[in-house]
């Protein structure tokens, strides 16, 4: 049997483990292995790299299959191209591993075995309803969480400035649609939290600011790239440059959201140390960490296995909380009709609009996949 393997959409630290763990997997079912370099893009030109042998050390983050952001939907005869090269390489079985728009793409292989792996610091594929999550996490998202969190704690983080120079500091989060990597760093304790779920009432946010400034005299704010005023627009969002599957670019949310707190505030104090940071590509780069590595050797192994087993066209692997731990669980993804249904998003069960917060269930879902901080009050 011959198995391709392709990562599509923002790259996430555990991404070479995956392949690693495929490699490893196919030499001991003497399975052929094919990667395929940049995503979809490469899928549509035919290039193939054989992976059989090659030693990849699963620590070293990013992906050495590069990647693309392609929409087949948007290119002519684009899914019968893909099926097209994939029979001239002979090809029998195929493993994507992306997020929601990389995955989409497959939804229109019909009738062609595949394996469909979630990664994503967003942690926005796999639904969530009642409490209950399909698909617990996107692989990467855990080592995302870590790093947001210690970004913003007193332990290894931005409070221990905030506090030495009485700042205000905005920290802006990757997060276009969805608020779970700003949510997740809670675990960080930060003082306010803005996710694009839930639009800004700014008026009652910079009073809360004001209170909290001139109680503790430094405050941290978390901000989603995607978040929204209040009217519903984003806070910064670039529409000239959208990408294929029609996202805005986003840019510069925290500092705008800085800027007017700066504005807005210094009538109550001086506001010359009301900053913006913003991490960006820091969260999504390095080796992962331990949760990460763990469930990407065992979702790569799992993936090859699936494949020669050939029980279905289509299956999504899913990583789930079990009384042993995490594990890998298959979900036919033939079942849906568009990627919109494994959408997911955060909701108010999860985040306190009112207090610009995670509720103590969000907190305790982030305690079981990410670095938790204890928080500290620092007063003299």
């Amino acid at each position: 049997m011959k198995i391709a393997i392709l990562t599509g959409g923002g790259d996430v630290s555990p991404l070479n483990a995956v392949i690693r763990s495929v490699i490893d997997t196919c030499e001991k079912t003497g399975t052929e292995l094919y990667g395929i370099r940049k995503g979809w893009e490469g899928l549509l030109s035919g290039d193939f790299i054989k992976l059989n042998g090659l030693i990849i050390n699963p620590l070293i983050g990013g992906t050495i299959l590069k990647s693309s952001r392609v929409n087949l939907a948007k290119i002519k005869e684009g899914s019968n191209q893909v099926l097209s090269a994939l029979k001239r390489q002979g090809i029998d079985g195929l493993i994507v591993i992306g997020g929601e728009d990389t995955l989409s793409n497959a939804l229109y292989l019909k009738d062609f075995p595949k394996i469909l792996i979630s990664k994503t610091i967003d942690n926005d594929v796999g639904r969530y309803s009642e409490g209950k999550f399909l698909n617990y996490f996107t692989l990467g998202h855990p080592t995302a969480a870590d790093k947001i969190s210690s970004f913003v704690s007193f332990q290894e983080g931005l409070r221990t400035t905030a506090y030495s120079h009485e700042r205000i500091i905005v920290v802006e989060s990757m997060g276009m649609h969805a608020g779970w990597l700003a949510l997740s760093s809670s675990s960080g304790n930060p003082d306010f939290i803005i996710i694009p779920e839930f639009p800004l009432k700014y008026s009652e946010f910079a009073e809360r600011v004001k209170d909290r400034f001139l109680e503790q005299r430094n405050v941290i704010i978390v901000i989603s790239e995607g978040a929204k005023w209040e009217d519903g627009s984003y806070i910064s969002a670039d529409d000239t440059e959208k990408d294929s599957f029609g996202h805005p670019r986003f840019r510069g949310t925290a500092e705008l959201l800085a800027k007017k707190l700066k504005t807005d505030l210094s009538s109550s104090f001086d506001t010359r140390n009301v900053n913006a940071v913003n991490p960006s590509y820091l969260y999504r780069s390095g080796q992962p960490n331990a949760l990460d590595h763990e469930m990407a050797k065992k979702t790569g192994s799992e993936s090859v296995n699936r494949l020669l087993s050939a029980t279905s066209d289509s299956v999504f692997l899913s990583n789930v909380l079990t009384r042993d731990g995490f594990n890998v669980e298959p979900f036919l993804f033939d079942s849906l009709d568009n990627i919109e249904q494994f959408h997911r998003f955060v909701d108010s069960s999860l985040y306190d609009a009112l207090e610009f917060k995670a509720t103590s269930i969000a907190k305790e879902y982030f305690s079981t996949i990410s670095k938790q901080y204890p928080a500290v009050n620092i007063s003299f």
